[in-house]
């Protein structure tokens, strides 16, 4: 299953002035992630190319392996940087050659579907111009992108079905706070309507969670820790381009 969304801008906007050749424009391609019941997801991408008319451009050939998990909070890797004839561009193609989960200590091997192999597909469609760059977040969520195998708490392996979005970085805004008990590793949530558009994990040392790289909009903010305690809020405005803090609240 894979899901064309939309995540979160760090404030920012994604077109910048850069020093690319003077006809030419720039993308940005850059990874981030919700949190999963894992103590480690290892995807490893071959490449990273983008359509223009009938021909794929590689945007990124090196192989690169990134722990999912570690990209929380806000927080991205570079999956690619190129400069690129000025024109709109209609896909963009991930290739993954390995995945690997670590689950109550023990690593699995993922089974990759032969589609994310020969290159998985997605949009938005979006235009390069001359002097620009453009800047697009893929959000790969690994709880929802990882299948098991098997009886619960006795999984036999996993299986990798990518659940993905995919936002230009300028459309998106975030909402911050800090939770004041935060001792018992809380998880917020970021909710349009019925839709969960994304997570993360509230950091342990500062207590402090960025909503990132979300559409904007109204949401509502969840909050739930291990003990049960949680914590809700309604009507939050997302702005794009900036950050809507909740401040402090308290689980209870």
């Amino acid at each position: 299953l894979l899901v064309f969304l939309i995540l979160f801008i760090i404030p920012g906007c994604s077109k910048n002035i850069t020093s690319s050749s003077e006809n030419k424009g720039v993308l940005k391609i850059n990874l981030t992630d919700a949190p999963g019941n894992y103590e480690a997801v290892n995807i490893t991408f071959s490449e990273v190319s983008v359509k223009f008319e009938n021909d794929w451009k590689i945007i990124n050939n090196q192989t690169q392996t990134f722990n999912l998990l570690t990209l929380t909070n806000g927080k991205t890797a570079l999956l690619g940087e190129s400069e690129l004839e000025p024109g709109k561009y209609n896909q963009i193609r991930l290739k993954i050659s390995a995945a690997e989960v670590v689950y109550k200590g023990q690593t699995f091997t993922l089974t990759v579907p032969s589609g994310a192999h020969s290159g998985l597909k997605f949009g938005p469609s979006f235009n390069i111009e001359p002097g620009i760059t453009y800047k697009l977040i893929v959000d790969f969520d690994a709880n929802k992108s990882i299948v098991p195998q098997g009886q619960r708490n006795n999984y036999k392996g996993f299986i990798l079905k990518p659940f993905i979005r995919v936002i230009p970085e300028a459309e998106t805004g975030a909402i911050s706070g800090t939770v004041a008990n935060g001792e018992n590793s809380p998880i917020a949530y970021a909710i349009a309507g019925t839709d969960t558009v994304t997570s993360t994990v509230v950091d342990t040392t500062t207590c402090n969670f960025v909503l990132g790289y979300l559409p904007e909009g109204l949401y509502t903010v969840n909050i739930t820790d291990t003990e049960g305690k949680s914590y809700t809020k309604s009507g939050v405005t997302v702005t794009a381009g900036k950050t809507t803090s909740i401040g402090e609240i308290t689980l209870k």
